[in-house]
């Protein structure tokens, strides 16, 4: 066991540190999504009460903590030069090339500005992030990034 241990602790790690990377080279962040931290935390219950681990483990500890900072990191996302930060365990970023459409979504919201991002791929997928910017701040970080061909939709939540 501590050798599949030690071996999901050297993915984890290299991910987390992949992550880790995309994470500090985002330009424009958006708001954090505690989803990923409130999710590990969840495996990791559904884990020690359904017995799946056993705390006598050896290399236990380690792959908690790895698996737990992965957790808090995956919760950044953001437009970085060049991919988009996603928040998920399967694919973080995505490439600028790959988007098609981009849909922002203002939220009426009375203390602050909010605004939800939808990135349409080609494969037609969607991700979605969250923004404290308003709209003019994004279309312009968008078009930093993304080619001039890409629709850009704006619509308001009534």
């Amino acid at each position: 066991m501590v050798g599949f241990y030690l071996m999901l602790d050297a993915i984890l790690f290299g991910y987390t540190c992949y992550s880790w990377y995309w994470q500090a080279s985002i330009d424009l962040k958006g708001q954090y999504r505690i989803s990923s931290v409130v999710w590990a935390i969840i495996f990791i219950w559904v884990g020690f009460t359904w017995q799946l681990i056993e705390k006598s483990d050896q290399g236990l500890g380690i792959f908690l903590a790895i698996f737990l900072i992965m957790a808090i990191i995956d919760g950044y996302t953001g437009f970085a030069p060049n991919k988009v930060v996603v928040s998920g365990y399967f694919r973080r970023t995505v490439a600028y090339s790959d988007i098609m459409l981009v849909t922002l979504i203002r939220v009426p919201n009375p203390r602050k500005q909010q605004v939800i991002c939808i990135l349409t791929t080609q494969q037609n997928r969607q991700y979605y992030l969250r923004f404290s910017h308003g709209v003019a701040q994004i279309v312009e970080a968008l078009k930093q990034h993304i080619h001039h061909d890409i629709k850009i939709e704006i619509q308001d939540i009534i």
